[in-house]
C-alpha cells in the first residue's frame, strides 16, 4: 500500500530465453486511481549472434560473478569495441540499486575498443543474482540511439566444509 503522493520502483522482467529477433510484450499494471488498467510496451530485437551487434559489439555479452570458493569474485571486466565509423557515447540507462557499480567509457571511436567493469558491493557479496543492466550507445548527433542490455549473474555454490574423519585408535599392542 502506498501514501497519496508517495511513489515506489517496479521491476519488469522480460526473460528472451525462448525469443529471437524483434519481439514485444505488455504488461499491464492494476491501481486502484484514474484507469483501472495501465499498459507499458516493452519492445525488443534478441540478437542470436551477440557477436554482430551494431554499433557496439561486448565481449562478454553476459557477466557472470558466480563464486565456487571462499574467494569472492568482486568484479567482471568486459571489452567494448565500436565497430562503426563514427564515434560513439555511452550511458547507463538502467542498473539494479544497491547491487553492483559500473564503469563505462565516456565514448568509444570509430574502430576502438574500449575496457567497462562491473563491480560487486560488499552488501551483495552473499546474494544469488540474476539481473540485467542496460546501456545506451549515442552517435555523433545524438539523434541515433541504441539500447544494450547485459544479463548479470550470481551464483553462490561454495561446498560445506566437513572435517576430515577422526583417526581411530588402537588397542595396545596391535600391529
Amino acid at each position: 500500500m502506498l501514501a497519496v503522493g508517495d511513489s515506489t520502483e517496479l521491476e519488469i522482467i522480460f526473460d528472451t530465453k525462448a525469443v529471437k529477433g524483434k519481439a514485444s510484450k505488455s504488461p499491464s499494471i492494476s491501481t486502484n486511481e484514474g484507469p483501472p488498467v495501465k499498459n507499458v510496451r516493452i519492445n525488443a530485437d534478441v540478437i542470436e549472434r551477440p557477436d554482430s551487434t551494431y554499433p557496439i559489439i561486448i565481449d562478454p555479452y553476459k557477466l557472470d560473478l558466480s563464486q565456487f570458493s571462499e574467494k569472492v569474485i568482486d568484479e567482471k571486466e568486459f571489452t567494448i569495441t565500436n565497430v562503426s565509423d563514427q564515434p560513439v557515447e555511452l550511458t547507463i540507462v538502467s542498473m539494479p540499486r544497491g547491487l553492483f557499480d559500473l564503469k563505462l567509457p565516456d565514448s568509444i571511436k570509430p574502430g576502438k575498443k574500449a575496457k567497462g567493469k562491473l563491480e560487486l558491493r560488499k552488501e551483495a557479496y552473499t546474494e544469488s543474482i540474476e539481473k540485467s543492466v542496460t546501456i545506451e550507445v549515442s552517435g555523433p548527433d545524438s539523434q541515433t540511439k541504441t539500447r544494450f542490455t547485459l544479463p548479470v549473474k550470481r551464483s553462490l555454490k561454495m561446498a560445506e566444509a566437513t572435517p576430515p574423519p577422526k583417526p581411530q585408535s588402537k588397542p595396545k599392542g596391535t600391529p
